[in-house]
């Protein structure tokens, strides 16, 4: 009996990880933040650890991304403008960033939804869904070989988080130069046969 439960266990896991599918597995995204009053304080490259995409007949269209902002990373970037930071920073800015932003929420405290709505030549609408507040975001597009680059921006204050961003950027004046951009870039790619 232990067998079968194991084997199919095991079973569920391939299949699972089989259904997730080449757009799931190939998509990248990634987003940057800037502080300081001449945006010259910059953080590329930041990223969520635990993140739940789906991609419906692996396309774009009505692709979602749950995603748990609690398990923010920014680990990819250290620069401090002219300097860099610590490895150890890290923990600092993931903390600041759980604890005196995304904890703050009002509604559904660090959760991040997102879902591709409308895709139209060199553009699309992706819905963004933040503390219960949900805005659509114009993002551009483009083709390259075999991969769609798309980039949006985004203003966090859109969303109702007035307060956690008042939390957080006095938590963050001195370590962003005096002010933090409530205005971030996103970026994402995935191959292009999932347009």
């Amino acid at each position: 009996m232990k067998k079968v439960v194991i084997s199919t266990l095991g079973l569920a896991l391939m299949t699972s990880s089989l259904y997730a599918g080449v757009c799931s597995d190939k998509l990248k995204y990634d987003f940057t933040f800037y502080g300081a009053e001449d945006k010259s304080y910059v953080v590329t490259k930041n990223t969520f650890k635990t993140v739940t995409s789906n991609f419906p007949s692996e396309k774009l269209l009505n692709a979602t991304l749950n995603i748990d902002a609690f398990s923010i990373d920014t680990s990819a970037d250290l620069n401090n403008g002219a300097a860099k930071w610590p490895a150890a920073m890290v923990t600092v800015r993931n903390n600041n960033i759980s604890n005196n932003f995304f904890k703050l929420f009002e509604k559904d405290a660090g959760k991040v939804d997102v879902k591709i709505v409308k895709i139209v030549a060199n553009s699309m609408d992706v819905e963004f869904k933040m503390n219960g507040v949900t805005k659509v975001i114009p993002f551009a597009y483009k083709t390259e070989g075999d991969t769609i680059k798309a980039t949006g921006k985004l203003d966090v204050l859109a969303f109702g988080v007035d307060k956690a961003w008042a939390q957080f950027s006095a938590v963050c004046k001195s370590f962003h130069h005096g002010k933090s951009w409530n205005e971030i870039n996103i970026n994402f790619e995935v191959p292009a046969s999932c347009k």
